[in-house]
């Protein structure tokens, strides 16, 4: 598995879930959704424009915990 996924990769991924960019709080960068007001923001550290795996990971695991993942998102299925 990479280590890393390209801010833009990540990007893409977060807003195929609903979540859009807002802004940053170096080195963060900020993901809300606008379906949901009241769910906190997600802060997520981009360094050389490269998002850490383990952060996606754990957006997955967000994402999965509401019953929202794609199958084939999910890699703890095997794919």
């Amino acid at each position: 598995m990479k280590e890393h996924w390209s801010f833009e990769e990540f990007l893409e991924f977060t807003k195929s879930y609903g979540y859009e960019f807002i802004g940053f709080w170096n080195p963060y960068r900020v993901f809300s959704n606008r379906d949901e007001p009241d769910e906190l923001p997600w802060f997520i550290p981009v360094h050389e424009k490269k998002v850490d795996v383990e952060y996606v990971k754990k957006f997955k695991e967000w994402l999965k915990s509401k019953g929202v993942l794609r199958e084939e998102d999910d890699e703890s299925n095997g794919s």
